[in-house]
C-alpha cells in the first residue's frame, strides 16, 4: 500500500493552497496497489475468476434496518470500518426505491463482501483513522443501472476545485460541518453528481452517476439510465450525514 501511504501523506501535510485531491487519483492508487496484493497469492487465479461475480443484495425493509442501531466503537480500524459502513449503508438505502438491487463493484481479484456497504480501508498509517475508506455500489431499479461511491480520508486540504474538464456546474457552500463543494460533471453519456465535505480533520466525498460499470481512471463508461441514481440534492444529504466523522 505504499502508493496510498505516499498519496495520503502528501495530502494530510499539504499547506495552502489546498491540494484538491480527486476521487479518481486516490482510488486509482488504491486499486493498483490492491490488484498487485490480490494477484500475488497462491489462490490468485481462483480469486480472479470468483471476482467476476457480483454480490447482489435486495434491500431489506426499511423498518428492519432502522431497528438495529449502528456500532459506536472506533478504537480499532475494524471497529471504525464497521461503524462507518453501517452509517453509510443506512443513509444510502434510505434514498433508494424499496425494490432496488445493490451490487458491489469490485476490481479483478477481489471477492465482494456479504454487505455491499462494507467499506474498504486501505492503510496509510498505524492509527485507526489513517486509511483510505471507500466503496462503490451498483444500483439497479426500474430506470436502469447507476452507481453510488463514497471516499473518506483524514486531512484538512480541500477537494477537487471548480473548473474541471466536463464540468456542468460547480459551487461551494459553507456549512456547520465544513466546506461543501457541489459539482455536476459530464463525460459522454455519463453524468455525475459529486459532493465533497472538507472539515473537522477529514474529507468525505460522495458521488453518483448513471452507469453501473466500475468507474476507473481513463475508462469511458456507458450510460445505463437517463439520470444518476441519486440527485444532486440527495448526494448533498449523504455528505452531511451525521456520525461520519472519524
Amino acid at each position: 500500500m505504499e502508493e496510498v501511504r505516499t498519496l495520503l501523506a502528501a495530502y494530510v501535510t499539504e499547506g495552502e493552497p489546498p491540494l484538491g485531491l480527486s476521487g479518481d487519483t486516490v482510488l486509482a492508487a488504491a486499486r493498483a496497489s490492491r490488484r498487485r496484493h490480490l494477484l500475488t497469492g497462491a489462490a490468485a487465479l481462483a480469486v480472479a475468476v470468483l471476482a467476476l461475480a457480483l454480490a447482489v443484495v435486495v434491500l431489506p425493509h426499511r423498518g428492519q434496518v432502522a431497528d438495529v442501531p449502528c456500532p459506536t466503537a472506533s478504537d480499532t480500524r475494524e471497529a471504525l470500518v464497521d461503524r462507518l459502513s453501517c452509517v453509510v449503508g443506512r443513509a444510502v438505502r434510505a434514498l433508494l426505491p424499496a425494490d432496488a438491487r445493490i451490487t458491489r463493484l469490485t476490481i479483478p481479484g477481489e471477492t465482494p463482501p456479504a454487505d455491499p456497504f462494507h467499506l474498504i480501508a486501505d492503510p496509510a498509517g498505524d492509527a485507526p483513522r489513517e486509511a483510505l475508506f471507500h466503496l462503490g455500489v451498483r444500483v439497479t431499479d426500474a430506470a436502469g443501472s447507476g452507481a453510488v461511491y463514497v471516499l473518506m480520508l483524514p486531512g484538512n486540504a480541500g477537494g477537487p476545485p471548480c473548473g474541471e474538464v466536463g464540468e456542468v456546474s460547480c459551487r461551494s457552500e459553507q456549512t456547520s460541518a465544513g466546506l461543501l463543494t457541489l459539482s455536476t460533471l459530464r463525460a459522454g453519456d455519463v453524468v455525475t453528481h459529486r459532493v465533497t465535505l472538507s472539515g473537522r480533520g477529514s474529507l468525505v466525498q460522495f458521488w453518483s452517476n448513471n452507469s453501473g460499470v466500475l468507474q476507473q481512471s481513463g475508462v469511458r463508461l456507458p450510460g445505463q439510465r437517463p439520470e444518476p441514481t441519486l440527485t444532486a440534492a440527495q448526494v448533498r444529504l449523504l455528505a452531511l450525514t451525521p456520525r461520519l466523522e472519524f
